[in-house]
């Protein structure tokens, strides 16, 4: 093959693009630590105590060890999709060596002008190809791929959802960087960052000036920002059909993205694809206060809250079928092949013979091994729905809440119970009545009740000791003081409106893990795609309170 010549002259924009990728996940991974270590040290004392400093003993370093074997993961990947790229661009252009991505001469700078013309050939091919966009298009270029793409796109979605809910509800600072660092990096990375938030947040943390760390602090908005936009009161939350347009205009970008491969409009699909996750989070903070609403109670916004992961589960299923029917009817031969494919390493009897064997379930699941970044992908995707599972055995949130979450028009059924328990709650229970003056009146002796205070007692004695001071009791009166002077009871305190609206809900993580839930989000993953099991835990999680 003859050598193709540069594309375009040398520029260090997309070099310097890569730089700020690889600063902006150290920076935000470091600010997100300094704000985990700050909530650490805003726990209460009632979390200090033996057998909860023992569940964080277990489950801090269970979810960290995920997210560093999902970064080590997205890094291999992401160095071996850069590499396959580069090799690719060499081998058009002629270049010497195009097997190496670093020579030798590079590494031990023998030959005087080595470095600078490897450089320079890293330079030309950055500005040649857009890495970032290349891989992407990879993925959504083939009905098998896209199988795995797409449900890392709406578990995304969904994830969104958990950050603006979750995170406002805590106080948790720095919620758009997990966001961005499921972007930057991958989704199960983001995940299990947000798994140890949560776990270091059990209630709300307080507002408070300077907080956080110098590196999280830089993220915060200045005060010039807070006066233009003031924060939200308590229990605010904006209205549900807003939300509802945000998910419109993501789940519309993630349908038209596969019709957009290949063709000049991918990269505006793409990129307004991941900038629409984003509008959960913006939303509640830029909206003015009259377009959401003040609840009284917090689990008044429950009702919305079950109405959006429903759609988003819905929506993730219908999407989800969708892809799999494309990939299963999918049947084109050589559909492995990609721009890649000259220098990936196949076996191309085997490969082929593979191809013609397996069924079609097995192409798809097979279509990992197609290129690097379908592979970081389809880890990516396991990595979540093992998180996922092992999240929601930990808060062992409760099966019907997860299902309510997940399928629409499901809580008729719940409802009658929940009605039937309240009924059994409102019944006072008395398990020894206090007796009345009536029946004081009919018998001439009555029984002391076993439960009765010190108070009450000296008032009897009081008033059975009253008439023998002052002789002879009035005939035809009751003995004792009146009625309007006794004690009244104690009655149950009832919190104003303003302190319900400025209590902290607490959660409480249970003793023992439930393995019935993990298995419940497990099947989902399996069946009905990552995005609409995430939407039934996630959902599950904002309503088990």
């Amino acid at each position: 093959m003859a050598p193709v010549p540069f594309q375009h002259p040398v520029r260090y924009a997309p070099l310097a693009a890569v730089g700020i990728h690889i600063a902006s996940v150290i920076y935000l991974t470091y600010a997100i630590a300094a704000s985990l270590y700050t909530s650490y040290k805003s726990l209460s004392p009632a979390q200090d105590t033996r057998s909860r400093i023992a569940q964080r003993k277990r489950l801090v370093p269970a979810f960290l060890g995920l997210a560093v074997a999902a970064l080590s993961l997205a890094t291999y990947t992401s160095i071996a999709s850069a590499s396959l790229s580069y090799k690719t661009w060499a081998y058009e252009h002629g270049l010497d060596r195009p097997e190496r991505f670093i020579s030798d001469e590079e590494i031990f700078l023998e030959p005087e002008n080595s470095s600078k013309l490897n450089l320079l050939y890293i330079t030309h091919w950055l500005s040649d190809t857009s890495i970032y966009y290349d891989a992407l298009e990879i993925v959504a270029e083939k009905a098998r791929r896209f199988w795995w793409g797409q449900q890392i796109d709406l578990a995304t979605v969904a994830f969104s959802m958990l950050l603006s809910i979750e995170g406002r509800r805590r106080n948790i600072p720095l919620t758009t960087s997990f966001l961005l660092l499921a972007h930057l990096v991958n989704l199960s990375f983001a995940q299990n960052l947000f798994y140890l938030a949560l776990l270091m947040t059990p209630s709300p943390l307080p507002q408070r000036d300077g907080g956080l760390e110098p590196p999280a602090a830089l993220l915060r908005p200045s005060s010039l920002v807070q006066k233009l936009i003031p924060p939200k009161p308590k229990n605010w939350h904006i209205n549900p059909s807003i939300l509802l347009m945000a998910l419109v205009l993501n789940y519309g970008a993630i349908f038209l993205l596969p019709y957009a491969a290949e063709t000049s409009s991918f990269a505006k699909v793409a990129l307004l694809t991941r900038a629409f996750t984003f509008l959960p989070l913006i939303l509640p903070t830029i909206v003015p206060v009259n377009w959401g609403t003040v609840h009284l109670h917090p689990h008044d916004a429950y009702g919305s809250f079950k109405t959006i992961f429903r759609i988003i589960s819905a929506v993730s299923f219908v999407l989800h079928v969708k892809s799999s029917v494309a990939g299963l009817v999918y049947n084109l031969p050589n559909s492995h092949h990609h721009r890649h494919s000259v220098f990936f390493p196949w076996d191309v009897e085997e490969r082929t013979a593979w191809e013609r064997s397996t069924t079609a379930l097995g192409k798809i699941l097979g279509a990992v091994y197609d290129h690097p970044a379908v592979n970081a992908v389809g880890l990516d995707v396991l990595n979540c729905a093992l998180s996922l599972g092992l999240w929601v055995a930990v808060r062992a949130t409760d099966v019907q809440d997860i299902i309510e979450a997940t399928i629409p028009f499901y809580d008729v059924r719940r409802k009658i119970e929940h009605a039937v328990d309240h009924n059994k709650l409102s019944i006072p229970a008395k398990a020894d009545p206090e007796p009345t003056d009536d029946a004081a009146s009919e018998h001439s002796m009555t029984l002391r009740r076993r439960g009765r205070s010190a108070k009450s007692r000296l008032g009897s004695v009081a008033s059975s000791s009253g008439p023998s001071e002052d002789g002879a009791g009035t005939p035809g009166r009751r003995r004792g003081r009146p009625k309007k002077n006794q004690p009244e009871e104690e009655k149950a305190y009832e919190p104003a409106s303003s302190e319900i609206r400025q209590l902290a809900e607490g959660d409480v993580l249970p003793s023992e893990l439930d393995w019935e839930s993990a298995a419940l989000a497990w099947g989902l993953a399996a069946f009905a795609g990552l995005g609409s099991a995430s939407a039934g835990v996630f959902g599950g999680e904002c309503i088990s309170r």
